[in-house]
């Protein structure tokens, strides 16, 4: 058995990308098991859950075209394929375009932290932990008690339905149903004996595991927005500090080296003093080799030697670690920047798909409550159909939204931190901030549109519109 060390993104992802594993997800990296016959036993089980998953919602679409006699029977039904298209689209997307999910996966591990903000970084990396984390246990609990719910009310359903006759469209006839969570067709009898006992086990499986394919999905997207958002806080939260102590590299002032010591206390930087900035690393923090030979003229790695005081009050290795600060910032920014386009590029077209298919759904489950006349299973269904379709929507574009307000603020801490009193190299560090930030990052589905908060006002709006379409041809 050979370990792999989790860490970076994948390390803080780990719980979500196990229940993407054992629910049959092409997700085949990031296993801590490798070899011939156990990566052959992954795909057979992809394979068998693909299997399994594509033909009960086969069953499903048979179901609408064969055995739906009236127009509610047929909404009802349309209603059902709409909403576990979500879940087949999804897989599916996933299998086909697995190489930017690893992609924005991996984006993250050789990014390090710079030591003046290590502190800070660890901070709002943590926080985005725990915010993934929170999000996955009140999904996976909703996705659960949904399971147990859909299986309450079909035993709380009339097991008899009156149809309109085929052959005569004036009178009604009563067929036996069988209680199953979903109506489909099948090429067998599943209204009684053993055929019925492993059809509801069947569904009952598909069930869990197609909400569970949606669910884990939509929550690696909004895991990947949280860790975003953290990490662009992490640099506004650093903002003022770095001005602080970049403004003093052509400035004469007697005791700038005090900042370092002041910092512990006044910001989020550790205590910095002569004796310690010898353990400093400072390769991490450049994109590439040239850059930090470039910069640091030679290429000497760790920050060491060169201890004289300078015009401004700082040791030679004192300057280097503020140069160095100033160019942690901009490269952390630019990799946010990217990290959020990969985010596009893996979820792009799914996107599209999942609002379009939610406003189909929404508009005709509104349809579907005008019926509503009292307090019973059916007022129930189209209730909990309605909450969790809307509740799809609005965890992507409250997420969404969250990345464009961060980003926005970016711009807006960086002018505020008294750029006008700091030296040359601040004010063009300042310039480079609010050049890079001067338009908002955003993930889009497939550049139709932008998530959003105005993009769920967009779908309601839609629906509503929808609606009265429909209520007009009634």
């Amino acid at each position: 058995m050979q370990k792999i060390k989790m860490h970076g993104l994948v390390g803080d992802l780990w719980p979500n990308i196990r229940l993407m594993q054992l629910t049959g997800h092409w997700l085949l990296e990031y296993h801590e098991e490798t070899g011939g016959m156990v990566r052959l036993i992954r795909l057979g089980f992809c394979w068998l859950t693909t299997f399994l998953v594509t033909f009960q919602f086969a069953f499903l679409a048979c179901f609408l075209i064969l055995d739906t006699y009236d127009a509610d029977q047929m909404a009802a039904a349309t209603i059902t394929t709409l909403f576990f298209l979500h879940s087949i689209t999804k897989f599916a997307y996933f299998a086909i375009r697995s190489k930017y999910f690893y992609r924005t996966l991996g984006a993250w591990n050789q990014v390090n932290s710079h030591p003046l903000f290590a502190e800070s970084n660890a901070r709002h990396r943590a926080t985005a932990l725990s915010r993934m984390r929170k999000l996955l246990m009140i999904i996976g609990s909703i996705t659960i008690l949904s399971v147990l719910a859909w299986t309450t009310v079909t035993f709380l359903s009339d097991p008899h339905r009156e149809i309109t006759d085929p052959d005569n469209e004036n009178l009604t006839i009563t067929v036996e149903i069988p209680q199953l969570m979903v109506d489909a067709w099948y090429p067998w009898d599943a209204k009684h004996g053993m055929t019925y006992f492993l059809t509801f086990v069947y569904q009952l499986y598909w069930l869990f595991i197609s909400l569970s394919h949606a669910n884990l999905l939509d929550i690696l997207f909004c895991s990947f927005v949280i860790f975003a958002c953290e990490q662009l806080k992490h640099l506004k939260e650093i903002l003022q500090p770095l001005m602080e102590l970049s403004a003093t590299l052509d400035s004469v002032v007697p005791n700038s080296g005090d900042l370092f010591r002041a910092s512990s206390t006044g910001s989020n930087m550790p205590l910095i003093t002569n004796d310690n900035t010898n353990d400093f690393d400072i390769r991490g923090i450049y994109s590439n080799r040239a850059d930090f030979n470039g910069f640091n003229n030679g290429g000497v790695a760790t920050v060491n030697g060169g201890g004289g005081i300078g015009p401004n009050g700082l040791t030679k290795k004192q300057e280097l670690l503020v140069r160095s600060a100033i160019k942690y910032w901009v490269e952390r920014h630019k990799h946010v920047v990217k990290f959020v386009s990969s985010i596009g590029d893996a979820y792009g077209s799914a996107l599209l798909l999942h609002m379009l298919t939610s406003t189909v759904t929404l508009t005709l489950l509104a349809y579907q409550a005008t019926k509503i006349e009292g307090v019973d299973v059916y007022a129930s269904t189209v209730i909990g159909y309605l909450l969790y379709t809307l509740g799809q929507v609005f965890v992507f574009c409250i997420h969404g939204n969250e990345l464009i307000e961060e980003s926005s603020s970016v711009m807006e801490a960086a002018y505020s931190c008294h750029w006008y009193d700091g030296s040359e190299e601040a004010k063009t560090f300042v310039q480079i901030v609010c050049q890079q930030c001067q338009k908002s990052l955003t993930v889009s589905g497939a550049k139709f549109f932008t998530v959003s908060l105005d993009l769920f006002a967009s779908v309601l709006g839609a629906v509503v519109t929808y609606f009265m379409v429909l209520v007009q041809l009634k």
